[in-house]
This record gives C-alpha cells, structure tokens and sequence, in this order.
C-alpha cells in the first residue's frame, strides 16, 4: 500500500536539496553568471523539501522534532550574531545572511529527521555521484568543445572560471561542490575487491579531480589531498595513491597537453606558499594580520558581522589592496567579527561535529559500508575545514550543511542499533 511515508520518504526529501546544491550556479545561468532564474535550483529545492516534511508532520500530528545535540551551541551563536548586528557597519547584508545561515541549519535538521534507515542514506550516495558526474562531464565536455576556456582559467589562476556561454563562476566554491561525492568515492573504492570495479571507480573519481584540477582552485586541490589521506588513516588502504600514480606517469608519457598542464598545476602549487607571482597570496598575509587589528582594537568582541570587509577599507583602502578586502579565514573572520565569544562558540560547533564524526566511525564495524560512508563523510568534512582556511563563507555553503547532516545521521544508526541492543538483552 502507497503511503505517505512511502512516497515521500527520506530519499525523496533529501535527493532535491542535493541535485539542488549541485546543479546551482552551472545550468540555467546568465551570461554574467547570475540565475535565469528568480531563485536558484537548491532554493527550490529546499522549500520543496521543508514543505513536504512539515505537511508530514501536520498529517501525522506529530509536532516533536528529531535533534542531533548542537541546538544550545546553535541558538547562542545565532544570538551572538543578531547581538552584533546592532553594532555592525553593513547591517542590511547582515540581516541578509544571517537568515541564509538560519535556513541552512534548518535544512540540517530536515535531512536528520528525513533518512530513517542505512539504504535510503546509501541511496542518497548514490545520487550525489551520479549529480556529480553529471556536472563534471558538463564541464570537462565544454572544456573539451571551447579550449580557450582552459586558456582563460589558466590566465586567471582561479580567480574566476570561464563557462563555454562566456559567463565566470566562482572556482573555489564550483571546486568545492566536489569534495563529498569525491570522498564517498575513494570510500567506496577503498572498500572494492573486484578490479573491473575498482577500475569503474577510479575512473569516476578522475572526472571528477579532473574538473577540479580545471578549476585552478590551489585551496580546493590541498583540501581534497588532505580529505584523500583521511581516507587512507582509517581504511588503512593505500591502493587509491598507487592508482593514481600509475594514471598520471602513463597521461605525462602520452600525452604533451597533459605535461603542459601538470606544469602549470605545480606552478599554481608552489604559489602558495612563494606568494611572489600573484597578489591574492601577499595580501593574505595582510588580510590576516589586519584580523588581529580588528580583534585587538575591537576589544575582543568583534567589528560585527559581515562587518570585515567594511572595517578592513577602513584600514587599506581597497586602491591599495588591488580591492582585495574579503576575509581569506574563516577562522580568523569569525574571531574578528564575534570576537572571542563568537570564536568560542564556533569551534565548539566544530569540535562537536568533528567528536560525533570520530565518534561514529569507530563503533562501526570495520570494513562494512556504514563504516565507509562515515569515513567519507568525516573526510568531507575534514576538507572543507581546510579548504576555508583560504576562503571565507562557511556560514553559506550548502553542501557543507549537507554533510552536517548526515555525519549526525549516520551516528542516528550507531545510536539505534546499541538501543535495539539492549532491549534484546533486557529481554
């Protein structure tokens, strides 16, 4: 019998705000990069997804809401912030993201109290890898049909990324989108013992690399490194590293573009760290040291938020900075613009996810699935991290959120199976 729960199931409510988060700022945009559309593909997705499960609720008359522990650490922080909103230099764009920020925590809870059980949290797997092909086969297609594309990213050294409708995106956060259906991926091919499979994967997991790389994001590529060798700490399974040697000897021994741009990826690389052929990596230095300044002078309680780039004109003009004035940190952006209070709250949100996280994966049983998606997931998560200590903008990123939510579903299962435990023994 079709039921409500049946129709609109976990999968149902859940797959939207993914294709959603995915597909937002690659299909249906204008020429100058903003939306064909009034509201963007996640943002339909999310009301779509909100209204279902609140309908559910109504029908049901269920009124309680699942939560996951982070509430207390929630509603202090989103009060901090409303609190510095009073204060802050840019309250109208405050206003603004504070309440993006707000709808994206709800959204977390949404996905928690969505997937009930392990398949319909594997089958959201599923189609994040296949959105993401999808996207990443878009990209490398137009890159392949309109080379000058790969031309202009590499003239821009990801500042902007060109499309083939002659419209840029950001690279950074185009690059980002990547970092959870990459993991789950290098999750799944850890865990692989058939070759011809392993060699599907690989193959999967280098479209998508391979649209990162394009992307000449230097953050995107050092956080998906590191989220790799998260991967291999707790799969203990090095394999992925030899196949990806192996792959890039034979492309450098075949072909001549490859050679050229694997140059030029480790030119992009070193930059990093020489800072000396572009002026975004010197004035990271600046933007940091002027962080504390803001810190210091504010008293430890902040500028206000989204007041950083309006305080930073105020002491480098942006004629003097090359109008480079948006934070480069999260870490430091938060602390500059909560203070210490709003610093605290913030990395104990973190930390919380991140001992859940941990948590999550070592009551699983090793080598078993629920295990590798609590891995991949970890090493999302772990990604991102590092990926906004080059970028600010954790606040919006609605993948990021995604991931929030399932680490917590994830554990939901760890927590359900120990209860079923126990009345089996009790019994």
């Amino acid at each position: 019998m079709l039921t409500i729960d049946r129709l609109f199931n976990g999968v149902v409510l859940v797959a939207p705000l993914v294709v959603g988060a995915l597909f937002t700022g690659v299909f249906l945009v204008a020429e100058d990069g903003s939306s064909v559309l009034p509201i963007t593909f996640f943002q339909i997705a999310l009301i779509f997804s909100l209204v279902i499960f609140l309908a559910k609720k109504l029908i049901h008359g269920d009124v309680t809401i699942d939560v996951y522990g982070l509430e207390v650490l929630y509603a202090l922080f989103v009060g901090l912030i409303f609190l510095s909103i009073v204060y802050t230099p840019d309250r109208e764009e405050a206003l603004f993201y504070v309440f993006r920020f707000i709808a994206l925590i709800i959204m977390t809870y949404i996905v928690y109290g969505s997937i009930n059980s392990f398949e319909q949290l594997k089958k959201i797997c599923f189609i994040i890898i296949g959105a993401a092909l999808l996207v990443g086969a878009y990209n490398l297609l137009q890159v392949y049909i309109n080379p000058e594309i790969a031309a202009f990213n590499y003239a821009g050294q990801g500042q902007k990324l060109m499309r083939s409708s002659g419209g840029a995106l950001d690279p950074n956060i185009f690059a980002s989108n990547y970092f959870l259906p990459i993991m789950i991926l290098m999750g799944f091919f850890s865990k692989e013992k058939s070759f011809f499979k392993r060699l599907v994967l690989f193959g999967f997991i280098g479209l998508l690399i391979g649209s990162v790389l394009l992307t000449y994001s230097r953050s995107s590529w050092v956080a998906i490194a590191i989220g790799t060798f998260v991967i291999i700490y707790y799969t203990k399974n090095y394999r992925i590293l030899v196949y990806m040697m192996v792959a890039f000897l034979i492309a450098i021994a075949v072909s001549e573009t490859v050679r050229q741009l694997a140059f030029s990826f480790l030119e992009r690389f070193i930059n990093i760290f020489a800072g000396s052929s572009e002026d975004s990596s010197k004035y990271r230095i600046l933007l940091g040291v002027t962080a504390i300044y803001m810190i210091l002078d504010s008293y430890l309680m902040g500028v206000g938020f989204q007041g950083f780039s309006t305080v930073f004109k105020t002491y480098h003009p942006p004629e003097t900075t090359l109008g480079i004035y948006q934070p480069h940190n999260q870490f430091y952006s938060v602390f500059a613009e909560l203070g210490i209070i709003g610093f605290i709250l913030f990395i104990g949100i973190l930390y919380v996810i991140w001992k859940t996280s941990t948590q999550t994966i070592n009551d699983m049983p090793k080598g078993s699935s629920k295990r590798i998606i609590s891995v991949s997931l970890f090493a999302t998560f772990i990604a991102y991290l590092v990926f906004y200590n080059f970028l600010g903008g954790m606040y919006y990123n609605s993948i990021l959120f995604i991931v929030i939510g399932l680490i917590f579903v994830s554990n939901k299962f760890i927590e359900t199976s120990a209860s079923t435990q126990t009345n089996l023994e009790t019994t």
